[in-house]
């Protein structure tokens, strides 16, 4: 309300003006008043709840702990390599390999890895992998949202990756660098492939056999990257050759003619995009080694006696989530209404059957599985929408959509703030003091062990177990010899077995030390129960420290 004195305006007329100024002022105040922000960046209540889950999910990925696995190897390898200015031939850090070459498939990475350690810490890692981790899922949701415009079907293509590689989505590694790359390699093949979006209601004729222009040098660059970064390209590769394929497939049964299979402009195009990927992988410090390594890497006999190389069995968790993916997948079958496309066949089909002897490859058959499977969950999708509507009360029927609004925006917002603000990353741009180092490793982690080696140190080679060998070399110090580290492929075939009569505590385990002169044993008590209860009971060997996690036991004099 706006009061005014009119004892001090001297007649009627000035009062009048007085008034219409302030109406004016008034006016124009309320106009500032209105949001200069485009609507667009207005979010609806679904958009925000995928901000919300988004944000979340990076504060869940950056409290991931650090374990004591291989990514110490690669730490190690990327500093190596930034010191020296070369990529190692030999491993540096495993003696007993010495002379048995190295083809280093995820030497960027590597150095990757280490040069963010050198510059933020061991926090820093957590950081790389929760950011790309995140931008591999941000892409899936995306591409899974071009399937039909919709950010339920989205999220439903979302949750169905996430459930079907649980077992490796924490795991942090050069891994995760191909992950990004696949994610990519999606989302342009769901560009450049119309009927990706096929669902009745989506589907646009007029695009139907339109390839963008630069999807060619896209792919081209891609493969390059991803064929430095991890040995994954090769997925990339058949993903390629199985569209290829599967569209050679579907002319043959239409026309019954090779002629036409070869004089098919989408085969062609396929058979050139693949040859294209396989020409830009080349474009590494190996060549067509490269190629070589990753195709009979998987053949290496010591990959056998690794957990994550171990077959696929139904009674082991990732067995029973290839159960509900199998039940998934007739489900969606029986009651979509879209044709199923022989490329799709040949995808479930490879990469199906690649799970079965190394579960490892349940990482790679996530993503593709909810790719080949949401244009029919989009279908399932559309259906149940139409029976909705058709079954919706006229008035319910009737009512208008919700807009969306600046307060969803500033809410979502909010979120995200708050997810950085409490993620480990804002310390490098709020300040504030890093995390403890028991909070940043796992609890299984020997942390008091390696304290243990970095004080007694020995020039010695040093038993441990393999999974352990890198983190006590960076956590002890890089100069111990360790007898074994996680890159078994490397180890002489001899060297292993020897390893795996120790680690095992089977007959002559204590032969096989004084083989290799081994004066420090190292034993996971939980994990290697045979070796730690002999190494207990023999007098050669006494125990000079011990935890809860492991012992340290020296070879007696004498």
């Amino acid at each position: 309300m706006i009061c005014l004195d009119i004892k001090r305006i001297p007649n009627h007329r000035n009062a009048q003006v007085a008034i219409s100024n302030v109406e004016q002022s008034d006016a124009v105040g309320h106009e500032s008043l209105k949001p200069a922000i485009s609507a667009r960046f207005a979010l609806g209540w679904q958009q925000s709840l995928l901000c919300v889950f988004f944000a979340l999910f990076f504060v869940y990925l950056s409290y991931i702990p650090l374990f004591h696995s291989d990514i110490w190897g690669h730490v190690l390898y990327g500093q190596w390599i930034l010191e020296h200015g070369a990529i190692p031939t030999t491993d540096p850090f495993l003696p007993l390999a010495e002379g048995v070459r190295v083809v280093d498939t995820g030497w960027l990475s590597q150095v990757i890895f280490g040069a963010f350690e050198q510059a933020g810490g061991v926090e820093a890692l957590s950081v790389v992998f929760a950011v790309v981790v995140l931008c591999s899922y941000l892409i899936q949701t995306r591409v899974f949202y071009l399937f039909g415009k919709s950010i339920p079907i989205a999220m439903l293509g979302t949750g169905i990756s996430l459930f079907v590689g649980f077992s490796r989505h924490a795991i942090i590694r050069p891994e995760i660098f191909g992950m990004l790359c696949l994610s990519l390699l999606l989302w342009i093949l769901v560009r450049c492939e119309p009927w990706r979006t096929r669902a009745r209601s989506f589907i646009s004729p007029s695009s139907a056999r339109a390839w963008p222009i630069w999807m060619w040098p896209a792919a081209g660059v891609l493969f390059a990257f991803w064929a430095n970064v991890h040995g994954s390209f090769a997925v990339g590769l058949i993903l390629l050759a199985c569209h290829a394929l599967g569209q050679a497939i579907e002319v043959a049964w239409r026309t019954s003619s090779f002629r036409a299979v070869l004089a098919d402009r989408d085969v062609q195009r396929w058979a050139i995009l693949t040859q294209l990927a396989t020409a830009a992988s080349l474009l590494n410090p190996y060549g067509i080694d490269l190629l070589l390594e990753t195709a009979t890497f998987g053949g290496n006999p010591n990959l056998r006696d690794v957990m994550e190389w171990f077959p696929l069995r139904l009674i082991d968790l990732e067995g029973l989530q290839i159960c509900v993916v199998i039940v998934m997948l007739v489900a969606i079958m029986r009651h979509s209404r879209e044709r199923v496309r022989a490329t799709d066949v040949l995808l479930l089909l490879v990469f199906g059957f690649a799970m079965a002897p190394t579960i490892r490859m349940i990482a790679w058959f996530a993503p593709i599985f909810a790719f080949t499977m949401l244009p029919h969950v989009t279908d399932i999708y559309l259906q149940c929408r139409e029976r909705f509507k058709r079954n919706a009360a006229p008035a319910a029927a009737d009512e208008p959509a919700r807009k969306p609004q600046f307060t969803l925006s500033l809410v979502s917002m909010l979120v995200i703030w708050c997810a950085f603000a409490f993620s480990p990353i804002s310390q490098y741009v709020l300040g504030g003091k890093p995390r403890q180092r028991e909070q940043i490793y796992s609890n299984d982690t020997p942390l008091a062990l390696a304290d243990y080696l970095r004080e007694n140190p020995t020039d010695e080679l040093i038993f441990a177990p393999q999974w352990w060998g890198e983190w006590l070399l960076w956590e002890a110090g890089h100069e111990l010899p360790m007898f074994m580290t996680t890159n078994v492929h490397l180890a002489p075939s001899q060297v292993w077995r020897d390893y795996m009569r120790i680690a095992r505590g089977s007959a002559g385990w204590e032969q096989a030390l004084d083989r290799y002169r081994v004066k420090t044993l190292v034993v996971h008590k939980e994990l290697q129960g045979e070796l730690a209860r002999r190494a207990r009971r023999s007098p050669d060997w006494q125990i000079v420290y011990e935890d809860e996690d492991g012992f340290v036991a020296k070879r007696t004099e004498g």
